[in-house]
């Protein structure tokens, strides 16, 4: 079984998750996807889908909880990559399993 480090990815969903509650999908009563999967090379895929919220647009700078977000991630050794659709965010995380 794969062992990542679970309180950075914690505090990565938690940020997610305090977001989409204040200004994404849950704070309309949208809806939020997560998926995940293993990739063939044996990573670890997440995936955060927001819908049904307000319209989504770039942020026009970067804010303390996405770079706290993104250190959390690179400690990890993962990538993570934005995608401000106008239906809602979708964030991308990719990380080894082990």
């Amino acid at each position: 079984m794969a062992y990542v480090s679970h309180s950075r990815v914690a505090v990565t969903f938690h940020e997610l998750a305090t977001n989409a509650a204040k200004y994404g999908a849950l704070s309309t009563g949208g809806c939020l996807n997560v998926e995940w999967s293993h990739s063939e090379d044996g990573r670890i895929l997440l995936r955060w889908a927001e819908t049904g919220g307000p319209l989504v647009s770039p942020p026009t700078r970067q804010g303390f909880g996405t770079r706290v977000m993104e250190n959390m991630i690179k400690q990890l050794k993962g990538e993570m990559r934005f995608e401000w659709k106008p239906q809602g965010l979708v964030c991308e995380i990719v990380i080894p399993a082990a």
